[in-house]
């Protein structure tokens, strides 16, 4: 009788419609984006008069950039002819100590002076843009790999470099620091992390390109 009417074939669409898989089911993310836009509503309005939001209620871009205050523009501008300046003089001074050679030692010194000079870009790029602001692109779910690869990176050419290990191992470093500074630098631009893949597929990994294809696949669509 049910079937005649109709009824079963309803039943089941709403079993479908509540099912176990909650990832695709419609009501749960509409429950989801309601709850997340009345925590971002609470968040706001709690900020708006003047009370401390709880660590564990913001995201890791937020605990992130409550670490750095805001700046006037004066203030920003200074910063960042400062920082320009004091990184291009310490990356001329890395590349004038290869002049001598590339020796273990110089390219130990220009390693120090080239990462000191990367770190300084990065702190006057976040003066420009505010700490802020800075802090939360580099942090974003789409950036937040690379970031952390290139800094990373930094630091461990830095510390190797420092701790006078087998040359090679700086320079491998050095390299691996060097194509993290691309990756990290290319997710700015649209389509940029999938050119720098297109490119090692047509070169670097162009005996079996399909190694690449995962990577690919992992990259936002803008």
């Amino acid at each position: 009788m049910k079937a005649w009417l109709g009824l079963e074939e309803k039943e089941q669409s709403y079993m479908d419609l509540g099912g176990n898989n909650d990832a695709e089911n419609p009501l749960t993310q509409a429950a989801n984006s309601v709850a997340g836009a009345a925590r971002t509503a609470s968040i706001s309005a709690r900020r708006a008069v003047g009370m401390q939001v709880p660590v564990e209620e913001q995201t890791i871009e937020e605990q992130v950039c409550e670490m750095c205050p805001t700046m006037t523009f004066k203030q920003r501008l200074i910063a960042l002819i400062c920082c320009c300046v004091l990184g291009y003089i310490l990356e001329i001074c890395g590349t004038l100590t290869l002049i001598g050679g590339p020796t273990a030692r110089n390219i130990r010194k220009f390693s120090v002076l080239y990462v000191c000079g990367n770190l300084i870009a990065i702190m006057a790029t976040a003066f420009w843009v505010g700490p802020k602001l800075m802090c939360k692109k580099m942090w974003n779910s789409t950036r937040r790999g690379a970031t952390a690869m290139y800094l990373v990176s930094l630091v461990l050419v830095l510390v190797l470099a420092l701790l006078h290990v087998a040359v090679f191992i700086v320079l491998l470093m050095l390299a691996v620091e060097l194509f993290c500074a691309v990756w990290y630098s290319a997710s700015y631009v649209p389509k940029g992390r999938w050119c720098v893949v297109q490119c090692c597929k047509n070169t670097l990994f162009s005996p079996c390109p399909e190694v690449l294809d995962p990577v690919q696949a992992s990259l936002p669509t803008v």
